[in-house]
């Protein structure tokens, strides 16, 4: 296991969720066809898939003499395949008003998460939840598939997308010590909500989706709860995650605490969503190959 982070000083946390939300972007290049590079002054994901959040680029630090040249030549691979792509903003981008240059060459600022963190070794045992409930973790290639409706219809991935995250994962295996660790809710026996915990930065990462209509009841909350559990018990002492300002109550309910800002960044020069293909999940559903899975 890598070394886990036991520095609590704001500091060190802020740097570790900026680091584990790259390590996490970081293994889409096992995607066939993917290209991340990994440069001294940023990191570009560039997955060719339809969608916003598998194309990215990350921890870019520039300088401001030719910093207008510098956003165009990072986003030109993007743009000349006309590719729905998000630019991330963070506590390591420099200059700090980098969003603003971002804006001024034709980049919309679509949306703020926030990086919070929580210590594992404060997390209660149990949390109320209803016996209709039931959590497994992913172990195997059934389970997995399973696991990939929620999230499909969560994200509203197109097809495309939710199969090549599907085959990512299952490469990466299904042992305890994977660095992914996927868990799925079940309600009265149907696949409704999932967790993935992804370890990197010497910090576990959380990502819960619940299905919309599932919401508001304490679904997410037993997800992440049991997950974080499991990080502890494997040695890790931090837990983390990025939440929209109006999105889950999860990590309030849970003690997480604020300790970074995420800018999220759009091109305006070519329709990103509309360049999906396939359909967007949610958009006849029931015409999915997962479908299924949600009923």
């Amino acid at each position: 296991m890598v070394a886990v982070l036991k520095d609590l000083s704001p500091g060190a946390v802020a740097r570790a969720i900026e680091w584990n939300l790259f390590g996490l972007y970081a293994t889409f290049d096992r995607i066939p066809g993917a290209r991340v590079d990994h440069e001294p002054h940023l990191m570009r994901v560039c997955t060719g898939l339809p969608h916003e959040l598998l194309n990215g680029i990350f921890r870019a630090q520039f300088r401001t003499d030719d910093i207008d040249g510098s956003i165009d030549e990072a986003i030109e691979d993007f743009r000349s395949r006309e590719l729905p792509m998000v630019w991330w903003t963070g506590p390591s981008s420099k200059p700090p008003e980098l969003g603003k240059y971002l804006e001024n060459m034709g980049l919309a600022h679509v949306g703020e998460l926030t990086g919070t963190a929580v210590d594992l070794d404060t997390l209660p045992e149990t949390i109320p939840a209803s016996d209709e409930l039931t959590i497994e973790v992913v172990r195997d290639e059934q389970t997995l598939m399973a696991w990939l409706g929620p999230v499909a219809f969560g994200y509203e991935f197109p097809e495309p997308v939710a199969l090549a995250l599907f085959d990512l994962f299952h490469g990466f295996g299904y042992d305890a010590d994977a660095p992914f660790q996927h868990y799925l809710g079940r309600w009265k026996g149907h696949p409704v909500a999932t967790c993935s915990m992804f370890f990197g930065a010497g910090v576990a990462g959380m990502h819960t989706a619940v299905v919309p209509a599932y919401r508001g009841q304490g679904i997410g909350a037993a997800l992440t709860l049991t997950s974080m559990l499991d990080a502890r018990d494997a040695g890790y002492r931090v837990g983390v995650a990025n939440t929209a300002p109006n999105g889950s109550t999860v990590p309030g309910q849970l003690g997480f605490k604020t300790y970074c800002h995420f800018g999220l960044y759009m091109p305006r020069d070519w329709d990103g969503l509309a360049a999906r293909s396939g359909g967007v999940v949610g958009d006849g559903i029931a015409h999915r190959p997962w479908g299924h899975l949600l009923r």
